[in-house]
């Protein structure tokens, strides 16, 4: 899994470089928009030629990266023509690379990229559009294109256009002690209402249990927000923040205040990386907000100890969101015509059916085509992993706050203030219009 946080670490790496470089930002220079013409036949591997295409991923540890390497062997044992160089780094360091790649005019074919990364080389033509791959004569069907969860698919479009396909992708869920609540007698929370009293009752005064344990960020907050009816994070231009105007504004310090008292008593357990997660495996926390893609783990060290299981993000008055988790595949440009059309083969088989169905029992991912979700091995799997079925459950109420490129550094500010007040350092009316503030910087 890929922290979310380290996202946040990534995009402020890509910023930091810019700056210190003096360079242009990401895929603006003229050599990356250069060589993007598919040529005559996108896509189209020709048996007599070899290839080799650099792929540059941040599934880095663990079983994401066993899995990947698993799929980019089979991937070659059936294209003895094609040589596949994999380069894996931390996602925190990932962007930075990039950066520096392009400006060198060394970016690789293929890569794996956030939403607001993909949307910043899209504008810069770093990236190119995948219409002439897709309705090649080694494209993807209507039908294929229509086998994709379609929020999923459209997390790599900008204006209607497919620039990027899914991989691997996952969203916030809450994850519970399902032993605890029913010695309580107790059911899982729907609503924020509900949590906030259900995380009060599983307390314990003496310290040794907390209702809940988070590690804060934006998505967090966010999602909250949105809850209780807040609608815009930022104007279309990116250019002036929106959670700060009008009513939005109220529901954005109602977030920020939901579970500062809380934390304030001891109730909620404020971590930092992955320590929510041995909070909850260790059952000192009866409740813990992540990611889908967590399952696998936290069901490797705490599931054979006591029952677990999760639900929705709950809900609030204007209904039930989550944060969609993540990246998608892009091709880059800058690279020879022939690159490309063996590195869109290869993006063709990692977003395939089949690899989705080896993908997501192994890491915890969503299935990012229905057909594998229909498929007889992900149907076994879910029948003896139903928790996992939550995640899946609530891709169409997922979002993204923004595709734009400054929402990254807006959000490490948002993360920051939103732990300011969870750790009871500033109130949540000023934060507001201090986070606003901070984005507005981040935009100039």
């Amino acid at each position: 899994m890929i922290n979310k946080l380290s996202y946040l670490l990534s995009a402020c790496a890509v910023i930091t470089l810019v700056i210190l470089s003096g360079c242009s930002l990401p895929g603006t220079s003229t050599s990356t928009i250069t060589n993007i013409n598919p040529g005559p036949n996108p896509g189209v591997l020709d048996p007599h030629k070899q290839y080799t295409v650099n792929f540059w991923e941040a599934l880095d540890t663990g079983a994401n990266k066993t899995t990947l390497a698993s799929l980019v062997k089979q991937y070659t044992n059936a294209h003895k023509n094609v040589k596949i160089n994999v380069q894996s780094y931390d996602s925190s360091t990932l962007g930075e690379q990039l950066n520096t790649a392009t400006a060198a005019k060394q970016a690789p074919a293929i890569v794996q990229v956030n939403d607001s990364w993909f949307t910043l080389y899209q504008e810069s033509g770093g990236i190119v559009p995948l219409k002439p791959y897709i309705t090649g004569k080694n494209g993807l069907s209507q039908s294929d294109l229509s086998d994709f969860y379609a929020p999923l698919l459209k997390d790599g479009q900008v204006d209607g256009e497919q620039y990027a396909l899914p991989f691997n992708k996952s969203d916030e869920v809450l994850y519970y002690n399902a032993t605890l609540l029913k010695k309580n007698n107790m059911q899982p929370p729907t609503t924020l209402t509900d949590f906030v009293t259900d995380i009060k009752k599983l307390t314990k005064s003496d310290g040794s249990q907390w209702g809940l344990s988070m590690t804060p960020s934006t998505d967090e907050w966010a999602t909250i927000f949105k809850d209780l009816g807040g609608k815009n994070f930022l104007s279309s231009d990116s250019r002036s923040t929106l959670f700060d105007q009008g009513s939005d504004a109220q529901y954005a310090q109602q977030a920020l205040d939901l579970f500062a008292p809380l934390a304030k008593t001891g109730a909620v357990h404020v971590t930092t990386g992955y320590s929510w997660q041995n909070d909850f495996t260790s059952q000192k926390a009866a409740f813990a907000l992540g990611t889908s893609a967590s399952y696998p783990f936290l069901k490797a060290h705490g599931g054979s100890t006591f029952d677990f299981n999760e639900v929705a993000f709950p809900g609030g008055p204007a209904g039930q969101f989550t944060a969609l988790y993540g990246n998608n595949l892009a091709l880059f440009s800058g690279v020879s015509v022939d690159t490309r059309n063996a590195a869109w083969d290869f993006m063709k088989f990692l977003t395939s059916t089949a690899s989705s169905i080896s993908f997501v029992p192994q890491t915890g991912n969503l299935p990012i085509r229905q057909s594998a979700y229909n498929s007889q091995s992900l149907q076994h799997y879910y029948a003896q992993n139903p928790a996992s079925k939550v995640g899946l459950a609530q891709i169409p109420h997922t979002y993204v706050a923004s595709a734009a490129f400054v929402w990254y550094p807006c959000s490490e500010d948002i993360t920051s203030s939103y732990i300011s007040v969870l750790n009871g350092h500033s109130m949540a009316a000023a934060t507001v219009q201090n986070m606003a503030e901070l984005c507005k910087g981040d935009m100039s």
